[in-house]
């Protein structure tokens, strides 16, 4: 299943995309997730005509990358099924580089078992002391971190091997290039990309719904909307700190248990921070998130 919208789903099969209708019955078996498909699902169809067709079962998901969606987040939105990484784009500017949205969807990835890596794009447009202090930061930790630009071409044949032969999905903040990074991959995609604003420094959604897309020389990779701002799903609080690889060797060293790491007395990730030995905006990133999850 490669994209969705409101009359029904787009599906490809032995070559042939086709339009299908989505039997209610899927709505109805609905338990607190906002729809019963996303690109990535393997679904079998009944042909209904040339181009046509309808879905008659969905298969159960190996993965999924999901997101808290409706008015109080009650509801699961499954932003893409069956994928095995996360490549998480930011940009040098035009959108800001803001490393926050990396730790949160490290921390989503992992929860939902996919492997992610780090996308700067635009690096043609300077800041190379904030990339590569930002890319020592990720590499140090043991994730992958690419530098790219759609513009020069810089690191789109690194980006092409890694999406090559798997299914990735892309998360970013508006603007910061999806899109143009998969055009400059693959040119006969002619997917739709938009200007940054000026007065906000922030992109504007070009990409208005998430799409799985077939990679040359084999693979998929799901284009998704940009985000303001991405929502953990089905995360414990008290789990946060487990996918914070830097605390792992510090946690048992804490006096409670249960420790959260914020308040606590004789915290050792609080005592490691202060020392210099901890990254402190990885550490405020942590702090955000768990206040998010409260």
């Amino acid at each position: 299943m490669t994209a969705v919208d409101a009359k029904g789903a787009f599906v490809h099969a032995d070559g042939e995309r086709l339009f299908c209708r989505i039997r209610g019955r899927f709505f109805e078996d609905l338990r607190g997730e906002k729809r019963p498909l996303a690109p990535g699902d393997e679904v079998t169809v009944l042909l209904a005509g040339p181009g046509e067709g309808t879905i008659e079962e969905i298969h159960p998901r190996r993965t999924k990358l999901s997101r808290p969606s409706g008015h109080r987040g009650e509801e699961e939105q499954v932003v893409a099924a069956n994928v095995d990484r996360l490549a998480i784009v930011v940009s040098v500017r035009n959108p800001p580089l803001r490393p926050g949205l990396i730790d949160r969807l490290i921390v989503a990835a992992v929860n939902h078992r996919l492997e992610p890596f780090v996308v700067i794009n635009k690096v043609d447009l300077g800041k190379e002391r904030r990339v590569a202090a930002v890319r020592k930061t990720y590499e140090d930790l043991g994730y992958r971190v690419l530098r790219t630009s759609a513009v020069t071409g810089t690191g789109i044949s690194e980006l092409h091997e890694e999406l090559k032969g798997r299914t990735t999905v892309l998360a970013g903040h508006s603007g910061v290039g999806k899109s143009s990074l998969l055009n400059a991959i693959e040119p006969g995609l002619h997917l739709k990309v938009g200007e940054v604003s000026r007065a906000t420094r922030k992109g504007r959604h070009t990409t208005t719904r998430a799409e799985l897309l077939p990679i040359p020389g084999g693979g998929f990779a799901v284009d998704t909307p940009g985000v303001r701002a991405f929502g953990l799903w089905d995360l414990d609080r008290a789990d946060l700190d487990i996918f914070f690889r830097e605390f792992e060797p510090l946690i048992e060293r804490c006096r409670f248990h249960n420790c959260t790491h914020a308040h606590e007395p004789d915290c050792a990730v609080r005592a490691a921070v202060r020392a210099g030995e901890l990254n402190p905006d990885r550490y405020a990133a942590y702090l955000r998130i768990l206040e998010s999850l409260s």
